[in-house]
């Protein structure tokens, strides 16, 4: 982070120590848009697509996950997350390994030359981040572990509920079929 202000949003934060909903909207905005463009300059290097980083950076945080887990996570029908699998498997990014309670299931993890790769990319952004939290003192860090919680978890649930209000419904199902009823 430059510590300049870019907008007038992130100024008010700072000027009237004001911190409106469109200042931390703006806030997350420059996050998401720089976590993007970290994650698109990562996946050049590696030889891969936006999903298949995406796939690659839920199994590095997790450690491994059977298909259809990772299949839920990257939003990918069973096809699409075979064909996934395959593509990183293929480059050397992911292995499998069967499953040790479902006969029926692998798990993938990403390969531990990828997990360097990576370890090596998030080396600096870490230390970056650990520099930065450790000028904190302990109720500063303590209060932005609560604010990031609840930023994280308001997150996910919008998500959520904008995913269950985007499925369609099936009037076919909740109607009556007059013939059973008639």
């Amino acid at each position: 982070m430059s510590g300049t202000l870019s907008s007038e949003g992130d100024r008010a934060l700072t000027d009237g120590h004001v911190l409106t909903a469109e200042a931390i909207r703006r806030l997350l905005y420059r996050r998401d848009t720089a976590l993007a463009r970290h994650r698109a300059t990562l996946a050049r290097k590696l030889g891969v697509t936006d999903i298949e980083m995406l796939a690659l950076v839920h199994l590095a945080e997790q450690g491994q996950f059977a298909p259809s887990a990772l299949a839920a996570l990257a939003d990918l029908s069973s096809g699409g997350t075979t064909a996934l699998i395959q593509r990183l498997e293929r480059k050397g990014h992911v292995a499998r390994k069967p499953h040790p309670t479902d006969r029926r299931s692998t798990l993938i993890s990403v390969t531990p030359q990828t997990v360097a790769r990576l370890e090596e990319t998030e080396s600096r952004p870490a230390e970056v981040l650990a520099s930065a939290a450790a000028g904190l003192t302990e109720p500063e860090r303590l209060a932005v572990l609560e604010a990031l919680t609840r930023l994280a978890v308001v997150s996910e649930e919008h998500e959520a509920a904008a995913r269950r209000r985007a499925e369609p419904t099936d009037d076919a199902l909740t109607r009556l079929v007059p013939s059973l009823w008639a």
